[in-house]
């Protein structure tokens, strides 16, 4: 048996104080003169032996009462096992401070209980251990050992944040703090609700180790979310109007009636209609406003929603184009007059034109698409400038020259991983089909109608569909293969066509239905890498493009506050690296010097949305007997000890039982055992 609080056997010296009265009385008798004694001297040593026996088992009954309650308060434990515990012991308390833990228990939210369990679970250690105190930020402080005292104070600077671990994470930063201690010292606790997307305990606990699973529930359990916001089309242009598509979710078991939907964009505040879901209902629904200025532009969708209120805003930041540049690099002075004139027709695209022989590298991160039309040579320097401007979002549509297109676009093909125009042939080829579901094409069409004239082309190259890359084929000729195939190549694309643009082989200028989408969408389609939110905690690099090696180091962000980003180069593009700096959601500057480079939008994870969780009976069917699963129920603290050290059976309480046995034994003795002065028979004096 050992104590948890052992500094309270002191207190087993007031034994003494009933003792002492018991042997001094301080009780005086007065003595009574009687002439005649011998007929009272039965009934005397009769009285006196029952008084000694009274007073006896009054004074026993008092110790009793004293001694027990001293050891309630020492808190004795008798071991469950046969293993004796020696030395300092080594304790890691996780506490779950996500934003799930804002649910309200019976009394008090979810975290407030954590944080008292915590400190019942410290509490019931003794003063030489030594603790981790961990949550979910994972902070470099919460990674070393504490004594009890210094423990206890980091319990009261916890606050809600928007971090979420998983439980297996959580160990493995627990087992790293602990490595030091043998097995048999070391004790993990890890309080949280144990939400079901963040449980993933099964098979990731050694059985040896002593693993405790502390339960809080929630009695209030609704939530509706905003899970995601985009737009319907990659890029926005001035004076067009923009449709914002919202993801909604009820996370509750009961129907959400009439959820009104805001949105705020620039200095507008409107609201955008309203949204009923059934239990458990994913819906998108869709947002529309005018944009009416250029640059980089806010938008916040917001909806009101109680308890949980974390995910109830969703902020974006996009840039708006003036217009949309392609660049068209062409072999000779044989530039295409139908695709001049196709730009020509359609607003906010600009065309500029280059020789294959005289090409400004340096200019290629202006445009959203550039086009390789009917090239007679591919150097090993554009190959790798179109790799580059790939990788940084941009878009490439080819178009291969009759006969020799093939050998021309190997290079850049071995360059970009793509499968290669081969096998040039004649005759008659029509297209019989489209591929409706790629964005070039989407939404393009209500319905095929059966009059839509299709391309046809009189020569063609091969596309094969197999190989490391095979790509996605956005048009189709009747015997099957490709007319037009879709590269991806990191997060831009190539579009390659397998016939000539001109005229004499291909009559695609010609189609203005498929035409003008086809060159549309792919233009439009560029400028992938600039996300229009990222998450706190997930996306912690920002990309930026167009800025020299000699100029990376004059990045600022500003928020709430202004820091400096880590930079980091990747091949040709430049990521800024926030870390840990960004805690709160909203808009973020990105400055280069004083110069306004771009701006950033961060939302809360989206993962806590999600409160559905694990009882306490499903916990222990999923951890067996690799972890134990401790209840707290819902209410607030009673006050008791946790006796969080778990290990053995408390015994305080049986001590208090005893406490109150033998002092309801006092009353009775003292109540109820008369000590007579004659017996039944004898004659009075």
């Amino acid at each position: 048996m050992q104590f948890i609080n052992p500094v309270f056997l002191w207190g087993l010296l007031l034994l003494a104080i009933p003792i002492i009265i018991h042997l001094f009385r301080f009780r005086r008798f007065k003595k009574v003169y009687f002439s005649n004694t011998p007929f009272l001297q039965e009934i005397k040593e009769t009285s006196q032996q029952s008084r000694k026996i009274k007073h006896l088992l009054v004074l026993l009954m008092r110790l009793l009462a004293v001694a027990f309650l001293v050891l309630a308060f020492a808190q004795p434990i008798i071991h469950t096992d046969d293993k004796v515990v020696t030395g300092n012991r080594a304790v890691s308390v996780f506490v779950d401070n996500s934003f799930s833990m804002s649910s309200m228990g019976r009394d008090i939210n979810l975290l407030d209980y954590a944080r008292i369990t915590a400190r019942d679970i410290i509490e019931s250690y003794g003063e030489s251990d030594e603790f981790q105190i961990l949550t979910g930020d994972f902070e470099n402080r919460h990674q070393r050992l504490y004594n009890r005292d210094q423990a206890l104070n980091l319990l009261d600077e916890i606050e809600p944040s928007p971090a979420v671990r998983t439980l297996s994470e959580v160990l493995q930063r627990q087992k790293h703090a602990l490595r030091n201690y043998p097995s048999e010292r070391k004790n993990f606790y890890q309080i949280s609700d144990f939400q079901k997307n963040i449980t993933d305990l099964d098979g990731t606990v050694d059985t040896v180790e002593n693993l405790y699973l502390v339960h809080l529930e929630s009695v209030e359990s609704r939530n509706i979310s905003v899970d995601s916001v985009w737009f319907s089309q990659p890029v926005q242009i001035i004076n067009q109007t923009g449709e914002l598509l919202v993801k909604l979710t009820n996370h509750d078991q009961n129907n959400a009636e009439e959820v009104n939907v805001e949105l705020r964009f620039g200095d507008q505040r409107r609201p955008a209609g309203r949204a009923s879901l059934e239990p458990g209902e994913t819906m998108i629904d869709t947002v529309s406003f005018t944009i009416n200025r250029t640059g980089w532009q806010k938008a916040t969708v917001s909806i009101s929603d109680y308890p949980i209120q974390f995910d109830d805003d969703y902020h974006i930041a996009f840039h708006v184009r003036h217009n949309i540049r392609v660049l068209t690099l062409h072999r000779g002075d044989q530039s295409n007059r139908f695709l001049s004139a196709l730009f020509r027709g359609v607003p906010y695209l600009t065309e500029d034109q280059m020789r294959e022989t005289n090409i400004n590298y340096g200019v290629f991160s202006d445009y959203s698409l550039i086009i390789l039309n009917e090239l007679t040579n591919i150097s090993s320097g554009l190959a790798s400038e179109l790799d580059g401007y790939l990788a940084a979002g941009g878009n490439v549509l080819i178009f291969p020259g009759a006969e020799t297109g093939g050998e021309v676009l190997k290079p850049l093909s071995q360059r970009l991983g793509m499968v290669n125009p081969v096998s040039w042939e004649e005759g008659e080829f029509r297209v019989a089909e489209l591929n409706l579901e790629d964005p070039i094409f989407a939404g393009v069409f209500e319905e095929i109608r059966e009059d839509l004239s299709l391309p046809k082309a009189t020569g063609r190259y091969h596309l094969s569909r197999s190989g490391a890359n095979p790509g996605l084929s956005l048009m189709d000729y009747r015997d099957g293969r490709p007319y037009v195939a879709k590269y991806r190549h990191g997060p831009g694309s190539v579009f390659v066509s397998s016939a000539p643009l001109s005229e004499e082989w291909n009559d695609l200028v010609s189609n203005g239905e498929i035409f003008v989408p086809l060159l549309y969408r792919s233009a439009i389609a560029a400028g992938q890498l600039d996300k229009p939110a990222y998450v706190l905690g997930q996306d912690q690099l920002i990309p930026v493009r167009n800025v020299s090696a000699d100029r990376q180091s004059e990045f600022r962000i500003t928020g709430e506050r202004q820091f400096v980003p880590g930079v980091e180069r990747t091949g040709r593009n430049l990521y800024l690296n926030v870390y840990d700096q960004v805690r709160e959601p909203g808009f973020y500057e990105i400055r280069q010097g004083d110069e306004l480079h771009k701006l950033a939008a961060f939302n809360f994870d989206r993962r806590e949305s999600e409160i559905a969780a694990w009882s306490e009976e499903e916990l222990k069917d999923i951890v067996g007997d690799q972890a134990e699963v401790i209840s707290r129920g819902t209410g607030a603290a009673d006050g008791t000890l946790f006796s969080s050290a778990k290990i053995g059976n408390e015994l305080w309480q049986w001590c208090i039982a005893i406490v109150l046995i033998a002092l309801l034994l006092e009353q009775l003795i003292l109540r109820f055992w008369k000590v007579g002065n004659r017996k039944k028979g004898q004659a009075a004096v």
